[in-house]
């Protein structure tokens, strides 16, 4: 609508005005006068006052501009109005050939009406909205009735579904006294055409005897009765019957207990179904336990893994500045040992110089005891009498040489355990360098074992991310699952409900059935006094006739049947043959039906049984499901608390970790200081022998580092024989109680003021 308002204001005709104040070149713009035409036109074509104007348009007065007609005055028509009249009057679509085939161009339409003044003056024109307040009144008031209403249509909603419940449970009741009237209709018209089949052979049996009764007044004879005829055929039309009857009773006998042999196998296969739905729903429930188990698992192993990961990362970092600090250590010490093995080499060269020396002396001493013993030898035989004076000489000049020779062997005595104490400082540097060299090693392999740790507590968190990432789906298709295993629950219980309807379908065949045979056994009990009326009235008729051969005196002339006694027994036995035979397989069907009402009834047995088992895993199954949910929602609370727990834990030791560091260094400082050992339940063991090697227990014990190398091999070596772990876990005074905060940062401010002092 908005294109074909611009279109018909865009088309409107321009006519010439004959006075000379516009010229023919000038075109007015024909607006309408309205100011924030644009607006209005958006809201004509928002449909505001959609389909106003064309009506009014078609009721207002119009009229046909001449070509060379004067234009119209301020009190006409809307020359807009006019103009979309005469242009679109017939509703067709203006065209420009139309207008130019029709008008002439060079014709000018003037506007000269008031303009409006708001838009709501222009809609009220055109017959819109003028109370626009009230109208969002009525609206909101509107609201509030619908609102209304729809609270009370959804109060109403659980009532009609109650009601809908109730006419449904109704129904169902209904529907099965229809069933148990269908089946009382269908007993009582056996019931009837049992009665009146009774009825037909009563009164067959009387007209019968009537007859026969007529046939004996009249004198009629026994092979000439036709009454008596007419019973024996009616009596084997009767046994005929019934055979018949017993046929067909124990064919539908015979489909009957194939229905019940169906029927049990469904059933069968019914309750496999339902042990197997219920083995599922087992199953599932066990997996969801499991699953609920390894995502118990799994989060915390993510949890101690990411507490590992950090341990890691702090020992990481402490073995790394351990590392670093022994090494610029062993770098000092390395130095000194060097400038000590220079010193003991010089030592040691001295000390050789010394030996050559006594060499040299003990090679001069035993010339000079050569010398005097060949001298002694040569002058004891020339001189016997030599003077004392040159003997005491001797003698003096021989404890000179045994003083000299003394002192000598004392210095390389001295000098012997000189070498000796140098060897030893040797060894002991030597075997300082080892252990520092093995200490160094110990710490690369340790700290090799913490990145290999990390690496796997990486691969733990992405394989924890991962199984994260797949639980949810584990449990949507454990839920599908648990939602399959119920819809085939629900399957087998109609599959049951089926079975029971069928059971009691064939329940009322069997009663029918056994109407049946009621009836063929009354009718079998009918065929036999029939049989003996006929009997009997034969007896009668023979007495008859035999009486009147009597009286008449012919006896030559009896008409009867005459029977040879052996024939008569065998007839008879074979009669009750017959009879007892019948009887027989009378029974033996009654037995066979009670048999069929036994099974039936234990298999119903059998199947509430089932039921009610179902029932008790369903209930086993929620209670399961209750269980999981609550062991869920206590272990969401138990992570909550544990972070809250972290967190003021955080808080706390960035708070309140300065206050304990000068008492602890000091501790630390004194020489007999005790190390107690932190026993806290919430943190994980600290090794202290991991990042803190042995030289910065030396340095922790000996903060000054005077002396260092006078007593470095005493304590080295002892130090080396006791385990870190002894020296800090077998302390004299051991007391478990709450962990300090920040031991390690107290440590690692322990181990740094030795070194700042020392560099």
């Amino acid at each position: 609508m908005g294109s074909e308002f611009d279109d018909k204001r865009n088309s409107t005709v321009q006519f010439e005005d004959e006075s000379s104040k516009i010229s023919s070149s000038e075109i007015v713009d024909t607006t309408n006068g309205i100011k924030n035409h644009e607006k209005l036109v958006d809201d004509y074509s928002d449909g505001n006052f959609n389909g106003r104007l064309d009506d009014h348009l078609d009721s207002g007065p119009t009229y046909e501009a001449a070509k060379d007609g004067p234009f119209p005055g301020d009190g006409d028509v809307n020359p807009i109005i006019k103009a979309v009249r005469i242009a679109g009057g017939t509703g067709d679509p203006i065209s420009p050939s139309n207008l130019t085939s029709e008008y002439d161009l060079n014709r000018i339409l003037i506007d000269t009406t008031a303009p409006f003044e708001s838009v709501k003056e222009a809609v009220s024109k055109f017959g819109g909205i003028v109370d626009w307040k009230s109208h969002k009144v009525q609206t909101i008031e509107r609201r509030k009735l619908i609102k209304q209403e729809l609270k009370k249509v959804q109060q109403e909603i659980p009532v009609y579904k109650e009601q809908s419940e109730v006419a449904e449970q109704s129904k169902i009741q209904t529907l099965k006294d229809l069933e148990n009237a269908k089946r009382l209709m269908e007993d009582l018209k056996l019931n009837l055409e049992r009665a009146q089949m009774e009825e037909r052979q009563a009164k067959q049996d009387s007209e019968l005897a009537q007859l026969r009764a007529e046939e004996m007044e009249q004198g009629i004879t026994h092979e000439a009765s036709v009454a008596a005829k007419t019973q024996i055929e009616v009596a084997k039309a009767r046994h005929e019957t019934a055979i018949s009857d017993l046929k067909t009773v124990k064919k539908e006998l015979e489909s009957l207990r194939k229905e019940y042999s169906s029927l049990l196998k469904e059933k069968i296969a019914a309750e496999k179904k339902a042990e197997e739905a219920v083995s599922a729903s087992k199953e599932i429930e066990k997996t969801v336990e499991e699953l609920t188990i390894e995502l118990i698992t799994t989060k915390e192993s993510a949890e101690s893994a990411h507490a590992l990961h950090l341990e890691a990362e702090e020992h990481r970092n402490e073995a790394v500045d351990a590392k670093e600090r022994d090494r610029l250590s062993l770098d000092k010490d390395l130095k000194q040992a060097e400038e000590d093995l220079a010193r003991l080499i010089a030592q040691i060269e001295s000390a050789k110089d010394l030996k050559l020396k006594l060499n040299t002396a003990s090679s001069v001493l035993a010339d000079l005891k050569a010398e005097l013993a060949t001298y002694m030898e040569s002058k004891i035989n020339q001189e016997n009498n030599g003077s004392d004076k040159e003997l005491e000489e001797v003698k003096l000049n021989i404890k000179k040489a045994t003083d000299e020779l003394n002192g000598l062997k004392a210095a390389a005595t001295s000098l012997k355990a000189e070498l000796e104490k140098e060897k030893l400082e040797l060894n002991n540097l030597r075997q300082r360098e080892s252990m520092a060299s093995v200490e160094v090693a110990s710490l690369e392999v340790e700290l090799e074992r913490i990145k290999s740790g990390i690496d796997v507590v990486r691969m733990r968190e992405k394989e924890t991310k991962e199984r994260m990432a797949t639980l949810p789906k584990e449990l949507k298709r454990i839920s599908r699952e648990a939602d399959e295993a119920k819809s085939s629950v629900e399957l087998v219980r109609e599959e049951l409900r089926r079975a029971e309807e069928e059971a009691e379908r064939a329940k009322a065949k069997a009663n029918s059935m056994e109407s049946r045979l009621r009836a063929a056994q009354k009718e079998i009990e009918a065929a036999r006094a029939s049989e003996r009326l006929a009997v009997a009235a034969v007896k009668a008729l023979q007495e008859c006739e035999s009486t009147k051969t009597v009286n008449n005196g012919d006896d030559d002339t009896r008409d009867g049947i005459t029977l040879p006694l052996e024939k008569y027994y065998e007839l008879s036995k074979r009669a009750r043959d017959a009879e007892e035979e019948a009887n027989m397989k009378v029974a033996a069907v009654m037995s066979q039906i009670e048999v069929a009402k036994d099974y039936e009834s234990r298999s119903l047995a059998q199947l509430e049984d089932a039921n009610r088992e179902v029932e008790q895993r369903q209930k086993a199954l929620g209670i399961a499901m209750k269980k999981a949910e609550k062991a869920q929602e206590g272990k969401l609370g138990v992570e909550q608390e544990l972070r809250t727990r972290r967190g003021g834990n955080e808080n706390v030791r960035k708070t309140g970790g300065s206050g304990h560091g000068i008492r602890e260094v000091d501790l630390l400082s004194e020489p007999s200081f005790k190390i107690e050992r932190v026993v806290d339940s919430a943190s994980p063991p600290v090794h202290y022998g991991q990042g803190l090697g042995l030289k910065d227990l030396e340095q922790i014990t000996n903060p000054t580092g005077s002396g260092r190398l006078g007593t470095m091999s005493k304590s080295y070596s002892e130090e080396s024989v006791s385990s870190p772990r002894a020296t800090f876990g077998q302390s004299n005074t051991v007391k478990k109680k709450r962990r300090s905060l920040f031991p390690r940062f107290f440590m690692f401010l322990a181990r740094r003021k030795p070194s700042s002092k020392t560099s």
